[in-house]
């Protein structure tokens, strides 16, 4: 059997070089075990050298390339005409592929084959940035082969001038709109056609001290203007200019959509607006006197109902008694049902929301009001601190009030309650919102009789109660009110429902920066 020769990098001079090359350099027996690989190996592959020398080549090959690669290495043992170079894949140890290229040579002493070296170069990024070039080749290709059918087909007017205002191009959208064809103002003057006069000056001014100084003032916005059509109509446009190049020279696109009918919208929209904001006015004056004066009528109705009672009381039967005992208990729910119509009355959107509100203040309120309920019914009140946010006071204490009494009026015979009250934050879009920024989290949660998850949409709509909830008192409102508070702040609500064991109620507000308490502009 032949001796081995010493290995060429026992020498330290080829060892130095074979260390520092970037190229995947290796020693590999006729069977495909490893001698000696170099630092290229672990650097390319993520592999430590142990994990590497003494284990066959194979395993590092590609399944899909193996067979090419055996194939090759073959038949360069064998001295036959193999390819001057040879690319295949290897598996990194994240199971990465990457492409390799180079070339196997034979060590032989007195005509046997000791072993094969291999210099391989990681050819993935050059081949992924000539994969890219093609792509990006082709969709230029393909971009400038579309260019004249998108411009045609644009929904807006499409015009692109020189320096000098003069038009070099002119779509088939822009003589619907303007009325002028590609012939009548293609090298002209823009000034001359489309551009009111009272704008001429104002415009040739804006496109010096661009191509002087390079300051957008208009460039890249959109803003609203009036042109002219080819009879001298002035009408409203939208208009965008960006800087473009034209045959290698500066110049400028203009992007134009008539937007005549917008501004008719908005005027439509302006004057329904008033007349909204008109109604709602005269809707909660006659909230306030339709409240006053229904309240006259029931407190009378109490008042005579007590005294009949008093004068009566030991001559009723048990029968006329319950009669008393239903009419005053309808007389106190129409009291209330009036209460929570005036307060759904008074949550109206965009009024008072950029008062400065500290949520800690509103709960204790909220809990001084409550104390009553609170100590009846031995509830324990839970809460972390809560945020300080911008909003209509009055409105959100009304909102805690509602959602705390909830909780204090659905509870579990013989079970004190507990309610928690947290507050967190979290991104907008992650609470639902499409809105950027961040969003306050509060949560307000109890252990009282709970509801199915599937009336859980049902429970915030006006007048309505589950039937889970038939045997408390309650008008249908409350739930309505809070969540026409949480939408007049630009916010959502939702409700998870536990039979037996409790409900949660999560509310999703809109971080505004909250003023100073002291700022004269919340006064």
């Amino acid at each position: 059997m032949a001796q081995i020769t010493p290995l060429p990098y026992e020498d330290e001079w080829l060892r130095g070089i074979f260390e520092n090359a970037h190229d995947l350099i290796h020693i590999v027996r006729t069977d495909g075990t490893i001698l000696y690989a170099n630092r290229a190996w672990s650097n390319t592959l993520g592999y430590h050298l142990e994990e590497i020398v003494g284990h066959l080549i194979f395993t590092f090959v590609h399944p899909d390339d193996l067979d090419a690669y055996r194939s090759y290495r073959q038949l360069v043992i064998e001295g036959g005409r193999a390819p001057r170079s040879h690319s295949f894949r290897m598996r990194t140890r994240s199971g990465r592929s990457i492409t390799v290229e180079g070339a196997i040579s034979v060590r032989r002493e007195a005509g046997n084959v000791l072993y094969t070296t291999g210099i391989f170069r990681d050819m993935t990024a050059r081949l992924e940035q000539e994969a890219e070039l093609r792509r990006l080749n082709s969709e230029l290709r393909r971009r400038e082969g579309d260019l004249t059918r998108i411009l045609e087909g644009a929904p807006d007017a499409i015009v692109i001038i020189d320096r000098k205002s003069t038009v070099l191009y002119w779509n088939q959208k822009a003589v619907d709109v303007f009325g002028w064809t590609a012939a009548e103002v293609l090298h002209r003057s823009l000034n001359d056609s489309i551009v009111p006069e009272r704008y001429r000056e104002a415009h040739q001014r804006g496109m010096d001290r661009y191509l002087a100084t390079g300051e957008p003032h208009v460039m890249g916005t959109t803003i609203e203007i009036t042109a002219l059509k080819k009879g001298g109509q002035e009408f409203h446009v939208a208009l965008t200019i960006a800087e473009t190049s034209f045959e290698g020279e500066v110049a400028f696109i203009a992007f134009i959509r008539d937007i005549t009918e917008q501004k008719r919208s908005q005027l439509e929209l302006l004057e329904q607006s008033k007349a909204l904001e008109q109604s709602n006015a005269q809707l909660e004056e006659f909230a306030h006197a339709a409240s006053h004066d229904l309240k006259e009528p029931i407190r009378k109705v109490r008042t005579f109902a007590n005294r009949l009672r008093e004068t009566l009381d030991s001559r009723m039967s048990e029968k006329e008694t319950g009669y008393f005992t239903r009419m005053e208990l309808a007389a106190q729910r129409m009291g209330q049902l009036v209460d929570d119509l005036l307060a759904y009355s008074q949550a109206r959107p965009g009024e008072g929301l950029r008062e400065h509100v500290d949520l800690n203040e509103l709960l204790q309120d909220v809990r001084e009001d409550l104390a009553l309920a609170i100590e009846e019914s031995r509830a324990e009140l839970l809460a972390t601190p809560l945020p300080q946010l911008q909003g209509n006071r009055r409105q959100l204490q009304q909102l805690l009030q509602n959602l705390l009494a909830n909780s204090l009026k659905y509870t579990r015979p013989g079970i004190p309650p507990v309610i928690r009250i947290s507050a967190g934050r979290l991104p907008c879009t992650e609470a639902g919102l499409p809105l950027p920024g961040d969003c306050h989290l509060i949560t307000i949660s109890d252990n009282g009789i709970g509801f199915e998850q599937k009336d859980a949409g049902q429970m915030f709509q006006l007048f309505h109660r589950l039937k889970r909830h038939e045997g408390y008192s309650g008008t249908g409102i409350g739930l309505s009110i809070v969540r026409r508070v949480v939408e007049n702040h630009g916010g959502r609500i939702e409700a998870e429902g536990r039979p037996g064991e409790g409900a949660t109620f999560r509310i999703f507000l809109p971080d505004r920066q909250a003023p100073p308490a002291n700022n004269p502009e919340t006064a």
